[in-house]
């Protein structure tokens, strides 16, 4: 999740940043929280792709297709 700033990064960030969400009032520090659950889903959700790429890329998917149609039989018939 990138975004252009318009100001610099400072060198102390995290600091100041806890001295921000320590003076929030608590409903944004529950938003600031639901944003960095979603942070989180986003960066794994980068990382589980380009690993599945690479195992597709490296042919470990390629029967895929047939292991999904035989899961698919073993469900009709039980």
């Amino acid at each position: 999740m990138s975004t252009s700033v318009d100001q610099p990064i400072p060198k102390d960030l995290r600091t100041q940043m806890l001295k921000r969400l320590e003076s929030m009032p608590d409903e944004d520090v529950t938003e600031l929280y639901e944003l960095t659950l979603l942070q989180e889903k986003l960066r794994l959700r980068r990382e589980i792709s380009a690993d599945a790429e690479r195992e597709q890329a490296a042919g470990l998917w390629s029967d895929l297709p047939e292991f999904i149609r035989a899961y698919r039989a073993r469900k009709r018939s039980a």
